[in-house]
């Protein structure tokens, strides 16, 4: 299996570390703008509290995000269902592509020997590049198109 509970909890980890950092800088910046927000001088306050809320929302949509989808991911691929299919290689690209807006991955292109259909399996970037060639046999374990094993016929 190429994703394992330690995979799992170092995600997890990351993630909550994260969410810390966020609530820590929000505290800093929130507690002066509103003590500078009760005196005179409100535009101090102001100007703290417009700072500290780009900062939060620059730091967790740069670093935040793409490790709570990736959580998710994660998570997902441990509880959901998964099935087996076995089948031709037909393509494997050279470069990740950027998918559903999230994470990037490796997409295999790959014929089903059940119903001959050509379909797209996504290898996770995270794990490197994926260890098939085009035009081998190969048997896949999948999350819905996401691949979590692979084993050559």
């Amino acid at each position: 299996m190429m994703y394992t509970e330690t995979d799992f909890l170092d995600v997890r980890k990351q993630l909550k570390k994260m969410i810390l950092l966020t609530v820590v800088l929000c505290l800093v910046f929130v507690i002066p703008a509103v003590a500078f927000m009760l005196r005179r001088p409100q535009w101090i306050g102001a100007t703290f509290l417009t700072v500290g809320v780009c900062l939060i929302l620059f730091l967790w949509g740069v670093c935040g995000v793409p490790i709570y989808c990736y959580y998710h991911f994660i998570r997902d691929i441990f509880e959901g269902r998964t099935r087996e299919v076995k089948g031709l290689v037909t393509k494997v690209e050279e470069k990740p592509v950027y998918r559903d807006n999230r994470l990037l991955y490796y997409q295999i292109w790959f014929r089903d020997d059940e119903d001959t259909k050509e379909r797209i399996l996504l290898f996770d970037e995270n794990k490197g590049k994926p260890p098939v060639q085009a035009g081998k046999q190969y048997s896949f374990r999948t999350h819905e198109n996401f691949i979590t094993q692979i084993a050559e016929n």
